[in-house]
């Protein structure tokens, strides 16, 4: 650096980053905040926990259910590919418990629907965990925008921590 610089100090380092004014900020919840988000009105607190809440019973249903059929992989599969698929629900089922239970301490009502049961049914884990995953990051930016827009920073570190734990679970729980 040329030490007759006056300028912005941020200009003449060499890790160069786009510099907004309103939000500038390099922390543990900025890192997922999303400057081209536009957030509605009427997102609140309550909203985004009941939309967690929601999601992840959901899923967990859809895998209860993929853990109740015997033999859902049908009759051409090896035992080895049977227990594979058992191993995975049981695990799944266990990260999407544990993640839920970073946003409410009341037990989940299983409403097992004619469509929760077909998704159970086909569920491909290879398509499963990849589109779980990408919505869990879709969530840590709107979370993390909505938190720092709105001055919730610490619920919105926890909330957060929440969905990393989500995301380390469920990657934990697809090991082989």
């Amino acid at each position: 650096m040329d030490p007759n610089y006056k300028g912005d100090p941020r200009t003449a380092s060499g890790l160069e980053t786009p510099y907004t004014p309103a939000y500038s900020f390099r922390g543990y919840l900025e890192r997922y905040f999303d400057t081209g988000l536009e957030l509605p009105e009427v997102i609140s607190r309550d909203s985004l926990v009941s939309s967690e809440i929601a999601r992840i019973t959901t899923a967990a249903t859809v895998i209860y259910v993929v853990g109740t059929i015997p033999r859902r992989l049908g009759g051409e599969a090896t035992d080895d590919e049977l227990a594979l698929d058992k191993k995975r629900s049981k695990r799944v089922g266990w990260a999407l418990e544990q993640a839920l239970t970073g946003w409410t301490r009341k037990q989940p009502k299983f409403q097992v629907t004619e469509e929760i049961q077909r998704e159970g049914a086909q569920l491909d884990w290879h398509e499963f965990v990849p589109a779980h995953l990408t919505q869990l990051n879709s969530e840590l930016c709107l979370v993390a925008t909505w938190a720092i827009q709105n001055d919730e920073a610490r619920w919105g570190r926890s909330a957060v921590v929440n969905l990393e734990n989500e995301i380390r679970w469920l990657t934990y729980a697809m090991r082989d």
